[in-house]
């Protein structure tokens, strides 16, 4: 009897075992299979007249990313990875649109928006400017609008919100945990060394709270962009001059006098035209096209319409652009990271290529190692000396490294809104003798040097290698005020004051000279045709690494295994994670030795 329940659990068992494999293989071939279908499928769109196009702005907006539009699509549904819109692609949507005779109207939908510069902000507002000035209607929806959507939201030409949502305009500032009294507490000693009074990155580490340096240099942009903000928003929607500080001002005021609905305070400000479901608002857009209501609303998703509609290359000369996005480093790309070896390889092909006659550099940089960017810088400067023109155009932030990489070029041109500047160089160490102390363990060894002994962690820090650090960022910080003096032809007593580790906005820079124009990467494109002596129809060449899909999945991976175990240590870890161990990975992720010097600018307005 044993022996017969043994051998039909067994057989139970196995059965079991084999259906569970036989189901997760299947998902697994269908996910292959769904995957090989949105890379290699070569669908024909048909856009009818009177179609509109729609354009959900998600995740991040990036330059550029590891996955196209529609892997990372998929990505974000299968693991949860972060979804990311790329800019260029929602420009261009527009932009063919705006000549595009069957698109009668574009709806943009941002609830699903997450982070972007206000960079990208403004010139996503440009491009619905330019289709609204054709007398195309461009409608917003969204359940509800953060300021960074209401951005956007701003530019339509009638905007949209759920009966039960709310547009949260709060101004623009940053809190940050200081844990130089904690870490002190912990018997760990941080030494920091850095050129540049307003080079705040290492206060986070050494300090209790902000030094006033810091807050009169952050104070200084963050005004002018909030008053571009305002200015936008105002001017967009008709509002007298000063009306979105004072809706701020009195804003408890105004949800009392609406009993707390925060939909009728929007409307009562005129940030928003109608109270309206997102059924609604399809419903609307149906009947402006006049058709019935069987047939549902006429549209054209923003990525098929892009595939519908491809960039032509004739082949004849024309300007290259390479984009540098993310973290400097020493090495090739990484996810968020420029790396210098496959920033200079590519630069390197411009080159040499005969069929270019210009090259657009695009950078969204908070700058990293002082060496890689160096690299970079003089490749371009290679380029720029071969007699082919280099023009830099800044994105949402191009500071520290990303300004210094900057100064090869023939013109610079920011933003506006781009964060810039930040000339200023430091380095960071933390030393851990006290903390061990404490526990009474001892650290020591055998050293055929004094320098292996002096870098190690564990140990107070010898007073020569603390020379050697202060010398070798005194060094580069020279170099970096010599070649924005050389590149921007003033004279270093005029540098030095710009210089400190100041951080400035886009227009800021243009005043003082550290930019040439200021404009948008459609600006940059023609100033490279201009200085290259090519007709204004002269095509644009992206020079991008192939991407790695299965490395980038890999990658996406991880990152949302790290999420979802961060998210379960709830809001303390988050705020750990955010706040330290993060702007301290990445720092560290950027160098090679602990004596190689930082320019780098971690600014989160």
């Amino acid at each position: 009897m044993w022996n017969a329940v043994k051998w039909i659990g067994s057989r139970f068992w196995k059965s079991l075992d084999f259906t569970r494999r036989a189901i997760g293989n299947l998902i697994l071939l269908f996910l292959l299979i769904g995957i090989g279908i949105l890379i290699f499928r070569n669908d024909t769109v048909r856009i009818e007249e009177k179609t509109a196009l729609v354009i959900p702005i998600s995740g991040k907006i990036v330059e550029q990313s590891n996955l196209g539009a529609r892997e990372a699509a998929l990505a974000y549904a299968i693991s949860g990875a972060d979804p990311e819109t790329r800019l260029r692609d929602v420009i261009r949507a527009l932009d063919v649109a705006r000549e595009d005779s069957r698109i009668e109207s574009v709806l943009i939908r941002v609830e699903d928006l997450q982070s972007a510069g206000f960079a990208s902000l403004r010139e996503i507002g440009q491009a619905m400017d330019k289709v609204r000035a054709t007398g195309k209607k461009v409608t917003v929806w969204s359940s509800s609008f953060s300021q960074r959507q209401y951005m956007i939201a701003s530019h339509a030409s009638e905007v949209f919100l759920h009966p039960m949502g709310s547009v949260l305009l709060t101004g623009i500032g940053d809190t940050r945990l200081y844990w130089g009294g904690a870490l002190k507490n912990l018997g760990v000693t941080v030494h920091v060394f850095k050129a540049g009074a307003y080079k705040s990155f290492p206060e986070t580490f050494v300090r209790k709270a902000p030094s006033e340096e810091a807050l009169r240099a952050d104070r200084f942009w963050m005004n002018d962009i909030w008053k571009q903000v305002t200015e936008s928003v105002e001017r967009s929607r008709g509002l007298m001059p000063g009306a979105v500080s004072a809706l701020i001002r009195n804003f408890e005021k105004e949800v009392r006098l609406a009993q707390g609905d925060m939909s009728r305070v929007a409307l009562n400000a005129n940030l928003v035209d109608a109270v309206r479901g997102a059924d609604e608002v399809r419903v609307l857009l149906q009947d402006r096209q006049g058709t019935k209501k069987q047939e549902g609303l006429r549209f054209v998703d923003y990525l098929d319409y892009l595939d519908a509609n491809p960039a032509k290359e004739s082949g004849e000369k024309g300007i290259a652009v390479v984009t540098l996005e993310g973290d400097i480093r020493d090495g090739a790309n990484g996810m968020g990271m420029i790396g210098a070896r496959s920033a200079t390889e590519l630069i390197r092909q411009a080159k040499h290529d005969g069929h270019i006659a210009a090259l657009v550099v695009r950078i969204d940089s908070p700058g990293g190692s002082a060496v890689a960017s160096e690299m970079i810088r003089r490749e371009l400067e290679g380029v720029r000396k071969s007699g082919k023109p280099v023009v830099v155009s800044m994105g949402d932030m191009a500071a520290s490294g990303g300004y210094w990489i900057s100064l090869a070029a023939n013109k610079i041109i920011a933003d506006p809104m781009t964060i810039t500047g930040s000339v200023g160089v430091f380095g960071m160490m933390p030393t851990f003798e006290n903390a061990l102390n404490r526990f009474s363990v001892g650290a020591g060894g055998a050293y055929t040097e004094w320098l292996v002994r002096a870098k190690s962690p564990t140990l107070a820090l010898d007073s020569r290698f603390e020379h050697i650090m202060e010398m070798t960022v005194e060094r580069t910080y020279s170099d970096f005020l010599r070649l924005v003096s050389d590149a921007r032809k003033m004279p270093i007593a005029k540098v030095e004051p710009l210089a400190q580790g100041r951080v400035y906005t886009g227009r800021q820079a243009y005043q003082f000279g550290l930019v040439d124009d200021l404009g948008g990467f459609e600006k940059a494109q023609n100033e490279a045709r201009r200085l290259a002596k090519l007709k204004a129809s002269a095509p644009v060449y992206w020079y991008e690494e192939a991407p790695n899909t299965a490395r980038s999945w890999i990658e996406k991976l991880l990152v949302t295994a790290k999420s979802v175990t961060s998210n379960s240590s709830g809001v303390i870890q988050t705020q750990l994670d955010e706040q330290i161990a993060s702007p301290a990975r990445r720092i560290l992720s950027l160098v090679r030795s602990p004596v190689e010097p930082i320019a780098h600018c971690l600014v989160m307005p």
